[in-house]
Parts: C-alpha cells; structure tokens; sequence
C-alpha cells in the first residue's frame, strides 16, 4: 500500500531550445511543488524566470548526484513534493536522475511529466526507418572503447540512435565509414528546435567531406542506418586494420575489434595484423 506521508517526485522534461515547447502541465508542477532539483541551477532560473515562477532551485548534477541522492530522498519522507529537471530535455536519458530513481523505496511516488526529448524529436523526422532502434547515448571517448563499441553495434543490423559533441562528431563519422561502409545513410539532426536547426540525411562519405568544409558547432543527434550485411570480406578488415595501426593501435586491440566483425580465428587475424604492420 502507498504511503501518502510522503512527497511526490515529479520527473519533469524541459525545453530543449524553444522555450515553446513547454507544456502547460510542467509548468503548473514548477509552480507547485516545493523544491526544484536541477542539473543547472542557472539554466533552470532562467527557465522559471521566463515563465515568472519563484521556486528555490537546487544543484543535482552528474558529480553530485549521487551525495543529493539522500537529501531529495530525507525532502521526499519529510512530505515535500520535488521536481527533478536537467538543463534540457527529459531526465535519466543520458542526463542524471537514474541513481536516484534506482534507489528509491517503493512507497515513494514517482511521477513522469513528459515533453520534449531531442531523441524523439530526431526519430519524428527521420528519413531513416525506426520502427525498431538501438539508442547508446554517447559512446566512449577513447578511440579504442568507440571503435569496439561501433562493431558490437553494426552486428545487429538495426538502425543505431547516438549523441555526439561538436568535438567528436568528425571522427565518429570516420569510424562509421570504416565499420559500415562509405555509403552508408546517416542523419544528422543539429541543435533541435533551436535557431541554427539543421537535418542533413546523407552518405557517411559525403557527410565527411561536408563536415571537412563546414566545422561541426552545437550538439548532435546522429542516426545510423542498419548494415545492409553483417558479413565483411577480408579485403575490408584489411583495410580496417590498416586504418587502425595507422592511428597507433596495438596488434592485441586490432585483432579484438576484428574479431568482432569476422568470423576467422583471433590466429589468422593477427597473422594479417603482422603483415599489414610490416608492409606499411
């Protein structure tokens, strides 16, 4: 039975550019509730102060959730109603709030309060077919650990949703263009609902050359489309591990990630693996 001694926590979505997009249901929970708990409190202000809302607004970010985790939960037993927000978009999807939702008690209710997402908003207009997808969030930094994570996914030959950073975005593209394929689709959907808005579906190979002219800003939802066949010859792993000893990979993490999109023994890679090396 649901204790109704305890507040409620309300996870609220955000504007992720145009303030319109608001609902009138989120605006009327940051009325009411008691605290506000966001990743930015200087974002969130702005946000409240646009829709003249006073409310005491609270930092819950990445590098101290998990310590404000036990002060929400005391709030929460205490009776007070809280709003999570993050700076834009709807919490827990590649922004915090998981921790804390994951430890909860069950007899703390939980309220979703929906709106916007720059996920949905990319997969609403997507020339790619997303009845099915896989969503991976940002994928690791090191090249290594991107590269890895890149094979795993082309192998399960569905349309794969990511975000990138204006920084990273020139080398995903390349990386794509190794594992997939030079024509494979891509979409590449810019600062969503913003004022420099932009959605460009091409080839990863044009979009390389595309980028080369015109330096990435603002983030990026990217969508992959599904590889046309899992298989790949061994010209094209050739080719792979050319491109990865160039960029100073060593013999045992080239032959790893082969191994992810090849069917020969981790022996007969690393034979290739020596070869290449010694003809370059």
């Amino acid at each position: 039975m649901v204790s109704f001694m305890n507040g409620d926590l309300y996870v609220v979505s955000t504007p992720i550019g145009n303030l319109d997009d608001i609902t009138l249901r989120a605006l009327n929970v940051l009325k009411d509730v008691d605290f506000i708990f966001a990743e930015s409190i200087e974002r969130t202000k702005k946000l409240l102060t646009h829709f003249q809302i006073r409310k005491k607004v609270y930092s819950y970010n990445k590098d101290n959730e998990i310590r404000k985790a036990s002060t929400i939960i005391s709030y929460l037993k205490k009776a007070k109603n809280i709003a999570l927000v993050t700076d834009a978009g709807t919490p827990s999807i590649s922004d915090p709030g998981y921790h804390l939702l994951s430890i909860l008690d069950y007899d703390i209710n939980v309220i979703p309060v929906p709106g916007v997402s720059s996920l949905s908003c990319a997969l609403s207009v997507s020339k790619i077919p997303t009845n099915s997808f896989i969503f991976s969030g940002f994928l690791p930094k090191k090249d290594t650990d991107r590269i890895k994570k890149l094979s795993e996914l082309s192998l399960l030959n569905i349309p794969v949703c990511i975000f990138e950073s204006k920084h990273r975005l020139q080398q995903l593209l390349k990386n794509i263009y190794e594992i997939y394929g030079q024509k494979t689709q891509v979409g590449i959907f810019r600062e969503l609902t913003k004022v420099y808005e932009t959605i460009i579906h091409d080839t990863v190979s044009n979009l390389i050359s595309y980028f080369n002219d015109n330096p990435p800003k603002g983030e990026f939802v990217v969508i992959i489309s599904a590889k046309i066949s899992v298989e790949r010859s061994q010209a094209n792993y050739m080719l792979i591990i050319e491109q990865l000893i160039r960029k100073k990979f060593t013999n045992k993490d080239i032959v790893e990630i082969i191994k992810l999109i090849s069917s020969d023994s981790k022996k007969e890679i690393y034979k290739n693996v020596l070869s290449i090396r010694h003809s370059i």
